[in-house]
């Protein structure tokens, strides 16, 4: 049999590390970050728990590693071409947002679940303000564009509904009419930009 490339090896890698933080993901968002073990992860990835540490110090660093995922999923909704107006904008994220969460609703419990676990979250509360403010800064640019007076109000209102979209959804699930909202909200801020 011949020695894997380098190629290959990094793949091998990439899978682990992958694996490794899924499993940590969907027993934080099951049980708690708190009351998830090195161990339970270990068991859930079906590695062993020296293998865990070749790629993460800690359970600390494996959280980042989801983190990050999330923050790279928030990017990509609010990654606008150039060309984009302000109504493209808010159409982007608000479409975004709801496909996040119609086909994660399990990395969204885990947001929320986290955020309730103010102990989980202590360690990267300069990482998430930043993501947080640099959210609310790009939706008022973006009210502020589409002709609301008070664009600051506004972004913190819309970042609430989403937050609520969230919440409704993964507690009532199917039962929760996102579709509808979702095209609530499209018309309501869409519109605005319309009738002004």
């Amino acid at each position: 049999m011949a020695p894997r490339t380098p190629e290959q090896n990094e793949e091998i890698r990439r899978k682990t590390r992958r694996q490794i933080v899924d499993a940590a993901f969907e027993l934080f968002a099951k049980d708690g970050y708190e009351a998830t073990s090195i161990a339970a992860i270990a068991k859930n990835a079906d590695v062993s728990k020296g293998l865990i540490y070749h790629y993460f110090e800690s359970k600390q660093n494996i959280l980042e590693a989801i983190l990050d995922q999330m923050v790279e999923v928030g990017d990509q909704i609010l990654d606008f071409p150039d060309n984009f107006t302000a109504v493209d904008k808010i159409r982007q994220t608000v479409e975004g947002t709801f496909q996040f969460i119609e086909q994660e609703p399990e990395k969204g419990r885990l947001m929320i679940s986290l955020a309730l676990q103010p102990d989980a979250f202590s360690n990267l509360k300069t990482q998430i303000d930043e993501v947080n403010e640099n959210q609310l800064a790009l939706y008022i640019d973006i009210l502020g564009d589409l002709g609301y007076e008070q664009p600051e109000l506004e972004a913190y209102r819309l970042g609430a509904m989403m937050d609520g979209f969230l919440l409704g959804y993964i507690t009532m699930g199917e039962e929760y009419p996102l579709q509808e909202m979702k095209q609530k909200i499209l018309d309501e801020y869409v519109h605005h930009k319309k009738n002004n």
